[in-house]
């Protein structure tokens, strides 16, 4: 993971194309805490794979996701990965203040990641309570994360579970729009996205085509999909939809 040093106000400029934490903390410090902060910070390019931060160890850091997906994944005793989460831009990661990380972080595709300092982004908190305040609030989001990612997994039919999938992306991604529609990227193969869908390869083939069928997007390819309908992609993530195994 390359490391590169940037100015803080470059750094800053990186950080402000959303709405995201690290943004709001920025506007919650002192002028002279924030280039205190940025000062401390680096800028990383991830490779697709590369593992960012691995199960049950205390990451030194704390990661931004300025572009790119990556991915909260569990490791069973088997050796099967099952992913828990995703990560997209403005994103924060890193478990702060006690313990080690609960799951792997890895990269879904390539990545840039800005990172701070554990123990100084700890200590900016402790000592800005507005700062403080925002980042338990950001906690409280990803356990409402946490619960639509086990909704997703609850859906009867392999289309149900895609739907909500592609619904998930397309609200928490910056994409691309194609004459005003948007444009979902999916960071995974096929394969790899039938396994973590709890889907065979095939099965997941027909839910695309029939999610195209009923005109709700299309298949530009297998890694973009046009978005036609946002509503019907909703409702698909329910029963609306059925498609046999």
């Amino acid at each position: 993971m390359p490391e590169q040093m940037m100015t803080a106000r470059a750094l800053k400029a990186a950080v402000s194309h959303g709405n995201g934490l690290l943004e709001k903390l920025l506007d919650a410090l002192q002028a002279d805490v924030t280039e205190r902060l940025l000062s401390q910070a680096t800028l990383h390019d991830v490779d697709v794979g590369e593992t960012l931060i691995e199960r049950s160890v205390r990451s030194e850091s704390v990661g931004y996701v300025l572009d790119g997906t990556l991915a909260m994944v569990q490791v069973l005793e088997d050796g099967k990965k099952h992913i828990v989460g995703l990560l997209v831009p403005t994103d924060i990661f890193g478990r702060l203040f006690d313990g080690t990380a609960n799951y792997r972080i890895e990269a879904l595709s390539a990545a840039r990641i800005l990172c701070f300092p554990r123990a100084f982004f700890e200590q900016v908190l402790r000592d800005n309570p507005e700062a403080e305040r925002l980042f338990l609030v950001h906690l409280l989001d990803e356990v409402d994360a946490a619960r639509e990612w086990l909704l997703l997994m609850s859906g009867r039919k392999a289309v149900n579970r895609l739907a909500s999938f592609l619904s998930i992306l397309l609200r928490r991604s910056k994409s691309k729009r194609i004459g005003g529609q948007a444009v979902v990227h999916v960071p995974l193969s096929r394969k790899d996205l039938a396994h973590y869908l709890g889907a065979r390869p095939e099965t997941l083939s027909r839910a695309f085509h029939e999610l195209e069928g009923k005109g709700i997007l299309r298949i530009i390819d297998p890694g973009h999909f046009e978005v036609l309908d946002k509503q019907a992609l909703i409702d698909a993530s329910g029963d609306d939809l059925t498609l046999d195994d």
